[in-house]
């Protein structure tokens, strides 16, 4: 049975629709996915109605942090994320360097994207213009370590359909295909057709920061979730980490005349400026983590180059080709609070005891309004065309009025559906029940209203936790859809 379900997640969504029709296939996937997400699954494929024109393959799909599942070539089995392997999940530990697994013998790769973005495969096959390819890659190695194999993707493409790619990318992937373009820049300058951004944490997201303070605190399951992976483990994943709020003098506000409303004067004096945080967060100590003299030295490593990625993607931004900045769209969603900030407050002897968390949602502040994951600020990027949707940061890709739009954008038409500012975004939601998505519990939403502030509650909820653990193998698919961001 695991040999049938991990052939299905590996094949393309045409195919995967197909597959469903067989009776071992789909006994195999509902015993994977339980029957409340399968249930999606088959109405998703119901409405698929894929075109059989032959349209030459002309679009990549990036995903986001952990969109990308992962295996074992030595052992087998989905250690990213499956229940029933969910004993793995602390194997995916990194060396110190974010390169490769901490044990070899693991060998640890990607090999399919999550079925969480069915809804928006299956807008993409109702069409006669596009036909897609999916890159899976492995979110928890440093941006560098995936761009050769994005590059290699796109010019395979190129090369053998005889037509420009376009790049469509959610959140993490975002700044995958923007360091990809950093680095291939030249060499991709004829392939490249136009590109569109989701959701993307261009300047990273606090939320982030909650999980590696609070360990994976969160909804209930991203506190499950940390009762197996352990903190270092989480703190070995250099992607993941590499999604911190960039540092001062990247991140927006901080950069030399950017106003900082969210500092007094006085306080300015003595705490460190930034909008999400009042201590550096590219200093291991200034977490206040209580590890060892070797962890910190080892966060330290992974903080310096997440700090230096930021600050090259943001240079390189800056001499961003004209002509390219004109073919890239941003698509940010808006009206959701998250955790904005995170304010150590000093004592006796000022020394560090306990932290606040600002979450509350301001409109009209980007730097306090969000999908639920990443801030406003963070999705914004100078002199790119940028369009705003209410919905939350999981979901977004599968909102009708994003997916039109982004087929709007890459065929060179007027964007129809989404709105020109965040309060429109807002204003437009309210009045039209039909903007969410088409998939509320595929989609990776995370409850009713879809905030998330990233962080767990302070009264124990271990009772709480030890009873979903118990349901898991009755309702799989609840932690099949455990996000980060």
């Amino acid at each position: 049975m695991a040999d049938i379900v991990q052939s299905f997640l590996e094949a393309p969504t045409t195919k995967r629709f197909q597959l469903l029709k067989d009776a071992a296939v789909s006994e195999a996937v509902r015993a994977y996915l339980g029957p409340a997400a399968f249930a999606e699954l088959e109405m998703i494929a119901r409405g698929a109605g894929a075109h059989l024109a032959g349209t030459a393959v002309n679009l990549v799909f990036v995903p986001g942090v952990m969109g990308s599942m992962l295996t074992s070539r030595s052992i087998g089995g989905v250690w990213w994320i499956d229940v029933l392997n969910r004993a793995h999940l602390d194997d995916l530990r990194l060396s110190s360097d974010g390169s490769e697994d901490l044990e070899r013998q693991n060998d640890v790769v990607p090999f399919a994207v999550d079925m969480t973005y069915e809804p928006f495969m299956r807008a993409v096959l109702r069409r006669d213009d596009f036909t897609h390819v999916s890159f899976p890659y492995d979110w928890r190695k440093a941006f560098g370590r995936n761009t050769t194999a994005l590059k290699d993707l796109i010019l395979k493409t190129f090369t053998e359909n005889k037509t420009r790619v376009h790049l469509v990318a959610h959140s993490m992937g975002g700044l995958l295909v923007r360091a990809t373009l950093m680095e291939y820049e030249r060499e991709l300058s004829k392939a490249v057709g136009r590109i569109v951004f989701i959701g993307t944490p261009h300047y990273g997201a606090m939320v982030i920061g909650g999980y590696l303070k609070n360990h994976l605190w969160g909804f209930e399951m991203l506190a499950l979730l940390g009762r197996y992976i352990s903190r270092d483990t989480f703190r070995s994943l250099w992607g993941v980490l590499t999604l911190l709020p960039a540092p001062v003098g990247v991140y927006p506000g901080t950069r030399p005349g950017d106003p900082n409303p969210w500092m007094t004067p006085a306080a300015e004096k003595w705490f460190y400026d930034h909008p999400c945080a009042n201590f550096d967060l590219y200093v291991a100590d200034s977490w206040s983590l209580d590890i060892n003299q070797q962890q910190k030295q080892e966060l330290q490593r992974v903080l310096n180059g997440a700090a230096d990625f930021h600050r090259r993607l943001h240079a390189w931004h800056q001499t961003l080709d004209a002509e390219l900045a004109e073919r890239m769209l941003m698509i940010a969603g808006v009206g959701y609070k998250a955790l904005f900030r995170m304010v150590y407050r000093s004592h006796a002897f000022g020394l560090w005891s306990d932290m606040s968390k600002t979450t509350d949602r301001l409109p009209g502040d980007p730097h306090r309004d969000s999908d639920g994951r990443v801030p406003l600020a963070s999705a914004l990027l100078d002199n790119i065309t940028t369009r705003y949707v209410t919905g939350v940061h999981g979901g977004l890709p599968n909102i009708p009025a994003v997916y039109n739009d982004v087929f709007n954008w890459l065929n060179q038409q007027p964007l129809q559906h989404l709105a020109k500012t965040a309060k429109d975004a807002v204003n437009v939601h309210l009045a039209d029940p039909t903007g969410g998505s088409t998939a509320p519990n595929l989609d990776g939403t995370v409850g009713a209203s879809g905030d998330d502030p990233g962080y767990w509650h302070d009264t124990d909820y271990g009772p709480v936790l030890d009873e979903i653990d118990a349901s898991l193998p009755a309702n799989p698919g609840a932690f099949h859809r455990v996000r980060l961001l």
